[in-house]
C-alpha cells in the first residue's frame, strides 16, 4: 500500500497523507497469472536468505523504480495477514502469510514500471478504493489484493467498527495458520 506524502506547509515533515490515497498498478498483459488486472504498487514472494525489509526495498526498486532513499524514508511495517484457501482443481489447501507495509511517497514522485511486470501506475482516491470492492466493479483487482486493501481501510479508520460483520472481517484477516 502506498500513498503520496502531502504536506500542509513547506516546513512540515509529516509523512502521513492529508487524505488517504493509494497507488495501484496494472499488471502486464503478458503475465501468466492475472494478466492486466489491478495490483499493489509493489509485491513479491519472500526469497530465502533475504530479510523482509531488504526484500521490500529490492521490490520497490525492481518493480516501481522507487530509489532506496525514498523507500526507506516512507516505509512502515503494517502487520501481517494470514489466510487459507482451497483449490478444487488440485484438491489442496494453501496457507498464505502476507507481511504488509505502508509506503508513503513524496507527492511529486511518480512510480515507473521497470521490470516489465507492470503496465502502469496510478493514484486512487479513497472513493475509488472503496468502489473497487464492489462485486460488480468493472476493473477487477488481483484476488489476494482485496484482503490487504480491506486491512488498510480498517487501519486508516475508513471502515467503521459499526458496520455489520466488522469483527468477523477483522478475525478473518488473521485466520490462517502462520506456523
Amino acid at each position: 500500500v502506498a500513498a503520496p506524502k502531502e504536506n500542509s506547509s513547506d516546513d512540515d515533515d509529516s509523512l502521513l497523507p492529508a487524505t488517504p490515497q493509494m497507488w495501484m498498478a496494472r499488471r502486464s498483459a503478458t503475465k501468466s497469472k492475472y494478466p492486466a488486472m489491478l495490483d499493489h504498487i509493489v509485491a513479491g514472494g519472500q526469497p530465502a536468505g533475504l530479510s523482509l525489509m531488504d526484500n521490500v526495498m529490492k521490490e520497490c526498486l525492481e518493480e516501481a523504480g522507487i530509489p532506496n532513499n525514498i523507500a526507506r524514508a516512507g516505509i512502515r511495517s503494517a502487520g501481517v495477514i494470514s489466510y487459507e484457501s482451497y483449490s478444487r482443481k488440485s484438491e489442496t489447501v494453501s496457507r498464505t502469510v502476507l507481511f504488509n507495509y505502508d509506503l508513503y511517497l513524496p507527492s511529486n514522485f511518480q512510480p515507473t514500471p521497470v521490470d516489465g511486470e507492470v503496465q502502469e501506475f496510478f493514484l486512487w482516491s479513497t472513493d475509488e478504493i472503496l468502489a473497487s470492492l464492489a462485486p460488480d466493479f468493472a476493473d477487477p483487482i488481483k484476488p489476494n489484493c482485496y484482503i490487504v486493501i480491506i486491512d488498510w481501510l480498517i487501519r486508516e479508520g475508513l471502515l467503521s467498527p459499526d458496520i455489520p460483520g466488522y469483527l468477523d472481517v477483522v478475525r478473518e484477516l488473521r485466520s490462517g495458520d502462520c506456523q
